[in-house]
């Protein structure tokens, strides 16, 4: 039954983001008072805040009489959270191209926005599971604390981006620009167009790689904390820690380094390049010391990509889709990628299985000595989880920065004249 809730989620997930996307790119009887994105994110922002406390907060019924209460109660939930974060989130990534326009606000921008995201992922990964373990016992009082102290503080966070979220009046009347004919794209001829453009199609696939990558290294690194190391969760949270701090500090020398050479694309290759070399080494580690250096080198080296995807290649990519169309009509890039990417976002689990298939992996088992006990060749387990950390991810990631390297059209020089393009049309 959770498996029917999840699969009739994952259709509504799937299509809801394209459609609310084309929906709010209109405007709207508010749109010349407060904006065409901002009146969005302030009805969406309370109600996704705590859907999280809505999610975790499952009544109290005796699922072996009637589960059909939990069933209703987790899918009604999660499309409570999507639904609201859906409104949200188009907005806030729509609203980046257009607050910062010249090259210069964008680089200057990603030197704020990295390093907060950043910090945002460590609050969301060690939290909740500080909250969940207030009460000894009781964890289901302990997910509802969790729930409703996630919703508080995010409330707050989200309540101080207001002012920052706010469209200002040069904004609004681009939204309104007379200089061409402003009648919206329908939904499938927006569709359309975006599937046509090769800066989306190629960044879209060098996002599903980039994804691949992430998710091995994040998720696997508790596998080798496990079985390879075998080690507490202490030792798993040091490794991340390390490699955030390698992140965080790397930020200034990309974009430094981005400012030096001016040339987005070049830029990006490098980062990508670099991360996908430092990654090999983490196959091929001794010990807890050695795999702590590594790490935190390969902080530095994500930190490239960290700081140019959202801030600089992706402002780029939503501008050449304006240009192209004639439309201000951004949000439903979105939307679509949000669509495509339910379809790829189990690739890493189907990696999982198969190399854990191939080197007789056994689940189920928490420890080396639990798994030693059950396998035939350890070694053979071991080997396939050093992969999963280090060679198998850095071969996604240079597979994907290849196809970037050599597809995405956005040149520096395409760049400058899709700004001079946009001025002309009053976008």
């Amino acid at each position: 039954m959770v498996l029917v809730a999840m699969s009739i989620f994952t259709v509504y997930n799937a299509i809801n983001d394209p459609i609310f996307a084309f929906l709010m790119d209109r405007n709207m009887r508010f749109t010349r008072k407060w904006g065409r994105r901002f009146p969005w994110i302030v009805i969406g922002i309370i109600p996704w805040t705590f859907s999280v406390y809505l999610l975790y907060s499952t009544p109290d019924v005796d699922v072996s009489l009637n589960p059909w209460p939990i069933f209703f109660w987790l899918l009604l939930s999660l499309v409570v959270l999507d639904t609201f974060g859906t409104l949200v989130n188009i907005n806030f990534n729509a609203l980046r191209p257009d607050m910062f326009r010249t090259e210069e606000e964008r680089r200057t921008f990603s030197k704020y926005y990295t390093p907060i995201d950043l910090f945002a992922v460590i609050l969301g990964m060690l939290l909740p599971a500080f909250f969940i373990d207030l009460i000894p016992g009781d964890k289901k009082a302990g997910y509802k604390i969790m729930g409703v102290m996630i919703a508080i503080i995010s409330l707050i966070f989200a309540i101080l981006s207001l002012p920052g979220n706010r469209e200002d009046k040069v904004m609004i009347d681009r939204y309104f620009s007379t200089k061409i004919d402003d009648k919206q794209m329908g939904f499938l001829k927006a569709t359309k167009e975006a599937l046509k453009l090769k800066s989306f199609i190629v960044n879209f696939v060098f996002g599903v790689f980039s994804g691949i990558q992430t998710s091995l290294v994040v998720i696997n690194m508790l596998y080798t904390t496990n079985f390879v190391l075998q080690a507490s969760s202490i030792a798993y949270l040091v490794i991340l820690g390390t490699y955030l701090t390698g992140t965080f500090i790397s930020i200034p020398f990309w974009i430094r380094y981005l400012k030096k050479i001016n040339n987005n694309k070049k830029a990006y290759v490098v980062a990508g390049l670099s991360q996908s070399i430092t990654l090999i080494p983490l196959t091929f580690f001794y010990g807890f010391n050695d795999l702590i250096i590594m790490a935190f080198i390969f902080g530095f080296a994500s930190g490239g990509l960290n700081t140019y995807t959202y801030t600089i290649i992706q402002p780029s990519m939503v501008d050449d889709f304006v240009v192209k169309t004639r439309k201000n009509q951004k949000a439903i890039l979105f939307g679509i990628s949000a669509f495509l990417g339910r379809f790829v976002a189990t690739i890493y689990q189907l990696i999982f299985a198969v190399v854990h298939d191939l080197t007789g992996f056994v689940a189920g088992y928490d420890t080396y000595s639990e798994m030693a006990a059950v396998v035939s060749n350890m070694n053979l387990v071991l080997i396939g989880i050093r992969l999963l950390q280090g060679v198998i991810p850095a071969a996604f990631l240079f597979v994907g920065i290849m196809i970037f390297w050599k597809f995405f059209p956005l040149t520096q020089d395409v760049v400058l004249k899709n700004k001079a393009e946009l001025e002309k049309l009053g976008f």
